[in-house]
């Protein structure tokens, strides 16, 4: 049936009961007309869906770089581009990535944990680059629990170590970050020389020899020396015996005075801890010279 048809029946044929032919029909069509769902379109916000990606990438990368347990003190543990630090129940897990880094990272990195303390990069020999070098407490430590570093083995890092720290310790903290040294760059030694025989050059025992003799060495090798007086003087309160070094030009050193260690000064010198001889005079004072841990920047 066509429909533009029906359009044309009249008010007055609809009027009164449906039986018209014409009312009949019309609603036998409209009943008939296969009905549609009707889809109600609203308007849609554009989503800028790289923004949102970005976003998600941020956030997920600073929860990387903030750790874990920020809510009400120092975190577990922490990690940037240069270390990795992660807090036990008995000592801090130091791993670190990238020891020629902005002091400032590692300083970052420790302090998030709790700890409080200074970190210099310093210069060092090859075999050291990468360590760490301390706790070094310039004060003296005076608190409870222990202080001490303990290298981990293996390590996927350029250096893993064990550190032992009281977290609220309040005295000055310093750790050195081993990088390679300069050609003549003095080096940082990590910790005192043994005067017993520390020993600097391969299949060479200069313990026990004479300045001259192990000044000949270092002339072969193409080496150059450098001295330091190893002083015993007693203590005045337990009446034990105690040591210190010197640094000395060559012209105080005698050649038949005895050379108790040896100990590379930088890559092309090589220092030679002597034991002064008896024409060496009085035992000076103690007077401490600038350590590394001393030193700005």
């Amino acid at each position: 049936m066509n429909l533009a048809d029906l359009a044309r029946v009249r008010d007055e044929n609809l009027i009164g009961e449906a039986s018209a032919p014409e009312a009949q029909e019309l609603m036998r069509a409209i009943m008939s007309e296969e009905r549609k769902p009707v889809t109600v379109t609203r308007p849609r916000r554009k989503v800028r869906r790289g923004l949102v990606l970005g976003l998600a990438t941020m956030t997920a990368a600073a929860a990387v770089a903030v750790g874990t347990g920020l809510v009400g003190g120092p975190v577990t543990s922490y990690a940037n581009a240069a270390v990795s630090i992660e807090k036990t129940a008995e000592y801090f897990s130091v791993h670190i990535t990238d020891p020629t880094a902005d002091r400032r990272r590692f300083e970052e990195a420790f302090r998030a944990v709790g700890l409080n303390v200074t970190v210099k990069v310093v210069p060092v020999a090859p075999s050291d680059v990468g360590k760490l070098i301390g706790p070094v407490v310039p004060d003296g430590f005076k608190w409870h629990g222990s202080i001490g570093t303990q290298g981990i083995t293996p390590c996927s890092s350029a250096f893993c170590a064990k550190v032992w720290m009281p977290a609220d310790f309040p005295g000055r903290v310093v750790f050195g970050i081993g990088r390679p040294a300069e050609p003549g760059e003095p080096y940082v030694g990590d910790g005192p020389i043994d005067p017993e025989g520390d020993e600097a050059l391969s299949g060479y025992i200069s313990h026990g020899k004479t300045v001259a003799d192990v000044r000949a060495e270092l002339s072969r090798r193409g080496l150059k020396a450098g001295y330091r007086l190893l002083w015993t003087y007693r203590d005045k309160g337990d009446g034990g015996s105690s040591w210190f070094d010197e640094a000395a030009p060559e012209s105080r050193i005698k050649d038949d005075w005895i050379v108790a260690s040896t100990r590379f000064h930088s890559s092309d010198t090589v220092d030679l801890y002597v034991t002064p001889g008896k024409d060496a005079g009085p035992v000076p004072s103690p007077h401490p010279e600038p350590q590394w841990y001393d030193l700005p920047g």
